[in-house]
Parts: structure tokens; C-alpha cells; sequence
């Protein structure tokens, strides 16, 4: 195996519960030509003090404060001098061979980009769930792996952690900086650009990555208030942006259901996000897209009256008797 260096890009921000197991993940990995590059975001907990004090060759900390994750990121990359990219938050894991099987399904390519399957957890890693099977297979049409993973079907969607990625340098300076406007969405809308600038996809089937679900209040991948739905919206549109030259009936059932999904979750309470969205599902063609909304009176009013009156409903019991 060609022994090319790759880029482990972390940012930390007030990690000292999980930094210790993340970076285990790291160190631990059967492929040792790695350096790990950490992006301190400002942190107050000891994190910062605990990562400068383990004295490793191949790790390397650097300050960027309170300026949030995406510019941390965009901050490793200038740092970094692998060949590969790995993109990897301070809370999650990687399989300990997952770098080794992804270099070598990369040595054997140009220009294509390896993903895996992500399980997601909330304790152990050995628990949790996988969700993505379906969405995940090797291609030469990147476009192709995007759109059913949107839902090209105009039915199931799914999402791709950022860190089951692995991405030449090469492909990652083409697709551009992280969005650092965004507070939503960014790895998504980040990931749309860096795949099609890729000639395809490798799916490796036998790693898995871990993403963390944390159920505390307030967590950016749950968020919905008016700033991440705006932040959402506008990452879709830049996605929406990137299939220049298809036109297709799956790019357009795709872009319809995306943009409906977030009319859904806009609806009642941020009318003028509700309506932008709408006019994209109707721009791109309708969406027969039917959110499931709650239980079993919620969903049914949405047979009775639609889902915008049985939503309304929902948001009013949630705002008045349920505090």
C-alpha cells in the first residue's frame, strides 16, 4: 500500500467528555500515516489544556477562538499536508481500520471520493442504529448518489456524516472553503459541493463511522428556529446549484421534497421561510410528500384537514398545554 499521509481535521470546542474517546479512535487506527490536526474554537472546559498535554508526534493544536466550526475546519485544511482528508467533530468515532480500507479503495482510483455507513448512538458505540444501507453504493455519477440520497423518489431521504467521508486534498481545494455562514446544514451543503467536484464515489462496506445524538436541548442537527431554517434554505439552494447541467425528473422530485420538508417544519410560525419553500416545491414541480407529524390524533386531522391544519394544531397544544 502506497503509504500516502492523511489529514485527520478536528475542531474542539468544549469536548472533555468525549475528546479522550474520539481521539482513541484516531491513535488507534491500523493505518499510522496520519496526522491529526485539532482547531481549539475557544474552549474553557480543559479540553484544550487535556489535548496539549499528550505529548504525541503526530498531533498538532492550533487556537482559532469563538469564530464556530466550519472556519476551525476551514482552518485545518490550510494546515493540512496529507494527500487525504478525514473531517472528523470532537464527539465522534471511526472505525479503527476505516482510514486503512478507504486509503487503499482511494490508491486504486483518481479522483473519487470513499464513504461508509454511519451508525448513530448516544452512549456506546456498540449500540445505535444504522439508517443509511439503502442510500450507500459505489458510482461513477455522483449526482446520481446525491439525488437518491435527497429522495429521488419523492419518499425516503437519508444523511451522510461528514467524517464517513474520506476526500483527496486534491478534490476538497477544488469543491472550496466550508460555508461559514451556515449553522445548519453546513456538512451537507459542504459535502454536495465536495462530491460532484469528485469523478465518483467508493462505498466501503465493511467500516463504519459513529455520530454522537445528544439528547439535550438546542443541538444544531435538530434545530428549527427561524436562524437554522433560514440557514437550511439557503444550504439548499447552493445544493440545488450544483447539478448545472441535470435537469432530470429525479433532480426535480429530490429539490421538490427537500424544499417541502423544510416548508413543513417552517409552518405556522415562520410564514415567510413557509412560503419561500413553497414557491421552490412548486418551482420544481410539487411534492406529494406527506410529513408524519405525531401520534394517532395528530395524524388524524392531517387525513381529515392536511397536514398545515393538523401542524397548526400541533404547535398550538406544544405552545399552550404542554410548557
Amino acid at each position: 500500500m502506497s503509504h500516502k499521509l492523511v489529514s485527520v481535521i478536528i475542531p474542539n470546542f468544549n469536548s472533555i467528555q468525549f475528546i479522550e474517546e474520539t481521539l482513541n479512535s484516531v491513535f488507534n487506527q491500523t493505518y499510522k500515516h496520519i496526522e491529526i490536526i485539532v482547531v481549539d474554537d475557544g474552549s474553557d472546559d480543559g479540553s484544550y489544556d487535556y489535548i496539549s498535554n499528550l505529548n504525541k508526534d503526530n498531533v498538532r493544536l492550533f487556537k482559532n477562538p469563538t469564530k464556530g466550526a466550519c472556519a476551525a475546519r476551514n482552518y485545518g485544511i490550510s494546515k493540512a499536508t496529507g494527500f487525504y482528508i478525514q473531517f472528523l467533530d470532537s464527539d465522534d468515532l471511526i472505525d479503527l481500520d476505516k482510514i486503512e480500507k478507504q486509503v487503499k479503495d482511494l490508491n486504486a482510483s483518481k479522483n473519487k471520493v470513499a464513504v461508509c455507513s454511519t451508525k448513530h448512538f448516544q452512549k456506546t458505540s456498540s449500540e445505535g442504529v444504522i439508517t443509511d444501507i439503502e442510500f450507500m453504493f459505489s458510482t461513477d455519477q455522483p449526482e446520481e448518489f446525491l439525488l437518491n440520497l435527497y429522495g429521488a423518489n419523492g419518499l425516503n431521504h437519508n444523511m451522510v456524516a461528514q467524517h464517513a467521508w474520506l476526500v483527496p486534498k486534491e478534490v476538497i481545494d477544488k469543491a472550496g472553503k466550508w460555508d461559514e455562514n451556515l449553522i445548519k446544514d453546513q456538512d451537507g451543503e459542504y459535502f454536495c459541493r465536495v462530491i460532484t467536484a469528485s469523478d465518483g464515489i467508493i462505498f466501503q462496506k465493511d467500516v463504519l463511522c459513529y455520530y454522537r445524538k445528544h439528547r439535550k436541548a438546542g443541538n444544531i442537527s435538530s434545530g428549527k428556529s427561524e436562524h437554522h431554517l433560514l440557514s437550511q434554505f439557503n444550504a439548499l439552494n447552493s445544493k440545488s446549484k450544483q447539478f448545472k447541467s441535470v435537469n432530470t425528473p429525479s433532480y426535480r422530485t429530490a429539490m421538490a421534497l427537500q424544499y417541502k420538508i423544510i416548508a413543513v417544519d417552517a409552518y405556522p410560525t415562520y410564514m415567510e421561510i413557509y412560503t419561500k419553500a413553497m414557491e421552490k416545491v412548486d418551482e420544481f414541480g410539487g411534492s406529494t410528500y406527506e410529513p408524519l407529524l405525531g401520534g394517532n390524533i395528530i395524524e388524524m386531522i392531517k387525513s381529515i384537514f392536511g397536514w398545515r391544519n393538523a401542524k397548526a394544531f400541533s404547535v398550538f397544544v406544544h405552545k399552550y398545554f404542554m410548557k
